[in-house]
């Protein structure tokens, strides 16, 4: 099965063509300088270059996988969750693409695809997770799927594959959301997650003793919003700024890079990655111990990318002795269209079509969730 694969749930246009699970072409076409430039991704500009872009991008992945739009069987597309005219964008090509070929049409949850990026595989047939030097075999259930990223950080029990039970979520920021928002009061930019990571390696992550909100709740839900305005604090205590009066000391998007020095950058850094995955590893442990015939811990999301924290999630499923799985290669992790691609290849096995009569009716839902 050939299936042609869109995403443009943020600013990355992303082009994927697979044969079954294996990854014929991938293509990422973006100018994230420009999002950087004004400190975060703007909407209009995202769709403008999605606009842009995708006929070329289209035309790029069908040279790389070496085939013609006649040999696609299906077209997928994210439709949720993202920013709304972003998706628009992608959408509106699927549909074209589907009818116009007349292919089948299949519309793709975006985290659900996070999640099946632990399926896909490379052109010759090889896994592309963490568990490929194990002979990877697929998903064990029942399983703990975690998806962590900028907007999300929810604990789901499959069961089976496409079955989820939502256990737990973030009750206000995303985990990626505040290395963003800590990164930027540290004058790193945008995004920040990589450069809080780089930043920490040379700091003391007891410097500062950040806060685990959340941590005595017997559920499994979490809460980044405390610990972000903690850094805050900090930051204005560092530079003299701080007041004690209430509503003195609102989050402002300040850059302090010329107002901290190097070792005061990286000790935040650190203690604040330090509290923020601790955080994140002390609610799964309650999940792993109030569902003591899991299997796996599936982990899906740009944030798998921080090497500290995949180590303290290797550390956790070697205390349980579970298997941990997430994609191994770092664009695997982010935003994608493969894992739309891998997904979709689900969707189809449970025949999860979209009606020719219905293709027209498709629209995006930019807070979709996994039901």
């Amino acid at each position: 099965m050939y299936i042609l694969s869109i995403d443009t749930s943020c600013d990355d246009t992303s082009i994927a063509i697979s044969n079954d699970l294996n990854i014929l072409a991938n293509v990422f076409w973006s100018k994230l300088k420009v999002h950087n430039d004004w400190g975060g991704v703007v909407p209009s500009e995202a769709k403008r270059q999605h606009d842009e872009f995708l006929v070329p991008a289209i035309e790029a992945a069908l040279k790389e996988a070496d085939l013609t739009i006649d040999q696609i069987d299906v077209i997928a597309v994210t439709y949720g969750p993202g920013l709304a005219i972003a998706l628009e964008s992608g959408i509106k090509k699927a549909k074209e693409l589907a009818i116009k070929n007349n292919k089948k049409f299949i519309a793709v949850n975006h985290m659900i695809g996070h999640i099946y990026a632990n399926l896909a595989n490379d052109k010759n047939g090889d896994s592309l997770s963490s568990l490929s030097e194990n002979k990877f075999e697929g998903f064990e259930f029942p399983a703990l799927a975690l998806t962590i990223s900028g907007g999300h950080t929810d604990l789901y029990l499959m069961e089976d594959h496409l079955k989820f039970k939502h256990i737990g979520k973030t009750l206000d920021d995303a985990i990626g959301e505040s290395f963003d928002k800590v990164g930027r009061m540290l004058g790193m930019g945008f995004p920040a997650g990589a450069k809080i990571e780089q930043a920490a390696k040379s700091g003391n992550e007891k410097a500062f003793n950040f806060p685990k909100p959340l941590s005595n709740s017997n559920d499994f839900n979490w809460s980044y919003s405390g610990l972000k305005t903690a850094v805050l604090y900090e930051v204005k205590k560092l530079l003299g700024e701080y007041q004690s009066k209430p509503g003195k000391n609102k989050f402002k998007f300040e850059d302090n890079s010329s107002k901290l020095n190097e070792v005061q950058v990286a000790d935040i850094a650190a203690s604040f990655q330090l509290a923020a995955s601790e955080s994140l590893i002390l609610k799964i442990k309650k999940a792993l111990l109030a569902y003591p015939e899991t299997k796996m811990l599936i982990i899906g999301g740009g944030v798998i990318a921080n090497q500290t924290i995949r180590q303290k999630l290797e550390n956790l499923a070697s205390e349980f002795n579970i298997k941990l799985t997430y994609p191994k290669p770092m664009w695997l992790c982010t935003d994608n269209a493969a894992m739309i691609a891998t997904a979709a290849y689900y969707y189809a096995k449970q025949n999860l079509y979209i009606n020719e009569k219905e293709i027209a009716s498709i629209d995006r839902v930019p807070n979709l969730e996994i039901n």
